[in-house]
């Protein structure tokens, strides 16, 4: 099936982006949760998979995170395309916000203006802006930080916009698939590490990559599930796995962990409007 799974539903910025990077050449099939995403690429729904990993301001996705992690060897990053966020107030005219929703790096990014603005608000994480919307649009006092065009589809009205247009609010996504790419244009590489448990061993781990010149962009770490005090390494780094100075760091890094497993090496940088 020629089709990319995406966080919907209609109205995400996930959906945006996914219209954006791949127009009517594949279905958008629209999934609850990030996880759904992985399950659909790891069933064999949907060659592609679409998932945030990154808001300028609000941080890390940890879901998506994650499950590379736990889909490490089997699913693979083949592209990181990004996309200009554009968001505003959504609600019911006349009506005084009680309880705004939306995705939690939304009320990150806009925290200090909900306060000004709506000191009596309470704000409540959704699993998306569309969710948000959503229910937002089942009561009188709900509002949702969301897409602008998600307000058409629920019914509801722009109140406000919280930023101007100059102000940067850009989120970062990655395409998953269950083979890696071939692209030309790989200029990044991705991989997990799970380290030594003794004294210096993350010291020892990245020492490869600063004597080849090999700069990390992401070294995120995440717990391993019931296995208290026990971590893995999520590593981003500049140029492809094939190129010298990357591949001779990869042979003397592996050395030095317990295991060590390649999400693929992908092209970054094409970056979209909302």
């Amino acid at each position: 099936m020629n089709a990319v799974a995406y966080l919907g539903p209609e109205g995400t910025f996930s959906w945006i982006l996914a219209r954006s990077r791949f127009g009517d050449k594949k279905a958008l099939i629209p999934c609850p949760a990030i996880d759904a995403v992985f399950e659909a690429v790891a069933g064999g729904s949907c060659p592609v998979g679409l998932v945030p990993v990154e808001n300028s301001s609000g941080g890390t996705v940890h879901d998506t995170i994650d499950l590379l992690i736990r889909h490490a060897g089997s699913i693979f990053i083949t592209e990181e395309p990004s996309l200009d966020i554009r968001i505003a107030l959504l609600g019911h005219k006349g009506t005084a916000p009680r309880t705004i929703h939306s995705h939690f790096t939304q009320i990150t990014h806009h925290r200090e203006w909900l306060k000004q603005q709506f000191p009596k608000a309470k704000l409540v994480p959704a699993a998306s802006t569309t969710q948000a919307a959503a229910k937002a649009a089942g009561s009188r006092g709900g509002a949702a930080l969301a897409s602008p065009g998600a307000a058409g589809i629920y019914g509801l009205d722009i109140l406000e916009i919280p930023e101007p247009a100059s102000a940067v609010n850009v989120t970062n996504f990655f395409t998953v698939s269950l083979a890696p790419t071939k692209s030309t244009r790989a200029n990044r590489t991705a991989l997990v590490a799970e380290l030594k448990n003794q004294c210096g061993s993350l010291h020892k781990f990245l020492g490869p990559f600063a004597r080849q010149g090999v700069t990390l962009t992401r070294i995120i770490s995440r717990p391993v599930p019931g296995q208290p005090q026990t971590y893995v390494f999520y590593i981003e780094l500049e140029g492809a796995a094939h190129e010298e100075r990357v591949a001779s760091a990869l042979r003397a890094a592996t050395k030095q962990a317990h295991t060590l497993t390649l999400l693929g090496s992908f092209p970054v940088g094409r970056r979209f409007r909302s």
